[in-house]
């Protein structure tokens, strides 16, 4: 059976709604992967303090790459579904990839804005690591942030089979569905937002 199939056990025979086991399982995932994201923060902390990470200018201070929720939920299904794709194919070769930083609420998005400009001082700058809640893709539910290094590194390097690319060179935890038919390439990443 397509949608479902039966289950005998020793006092009863059950249907099983396939499609509603694979919504539980990817319910279980996107809870693992959020529970995993509080476990990443030395690894993230020690990236985000390296200054040969990503392109900076003289007199700019290290970004911080964005932690919010992690929140896969509110992601555009096509992209919910690339990066639950993406996360079960990096566990099965050993690399731990944590959503850092999913949807975004507007709200939320302001205020890392208005952190932006308080941090670097002036819009033009602030608007190259932080985009305005109009212009964001993670208010969207289009863009994620990911960590640690490693499976960021992972998924600049795998994630084109998703249709994820990474969309910034400045950020490299930053990811958007850019790709989204088979064999199509990434495009090159923008220098920044």
């Amino acid at each position: 059976m397509t949608t479902a199939e039966i289950e005998t056990t020793e006092h009863a025979t059950y249907v099983v709604d396939v499609r509603r086991a694979r919504r539980e399982r990817l319910a279980w995932r996107t809870a693992t992967v959020l529970a995993l994201v509080l476990g990443a923060g030395p690894a993230w902390q020690a990236w985000q303090d390296s200054p040969t990470a990503m392109p900076l200018e003289a007199g700019d201070p290290v970004p911080v790459a964005p932690t919010g929720t992690g929140d896969v939920t509110k992601l555009q299904p096509a992209m919910q579904r690339a990066v639950t794709r993406a996360v079960t194919a990096a566990d099965g070769e050993g690399v731990s990839l944590i959503v850092t930083s999913g949807w975004r609420s507007s709200v939320e998005q302001q205020r890392l804005y208005d952190d932006a400009l308080d941090k670097y001082g002036s819009a033009a700058k602030a608007r190259r690591w932080v985009l305005p809640p109009r212009e964001s893709q993670h208010v969207r539910g289009g863009a994620v942030d990911v960590g640690p290094p490693t499976a960021a590194t992972w998924l600049d390097r795998n994630g084109v089979r998703y249709g994820l690319c990474r969309r910034y060179a400045n950020e490299p935890w930053h990811f958007e569905l850019l790709a989204p038919h088979k064999n199509q390439p990434c495009p090159t990443p923008d220098p920044h937002a």
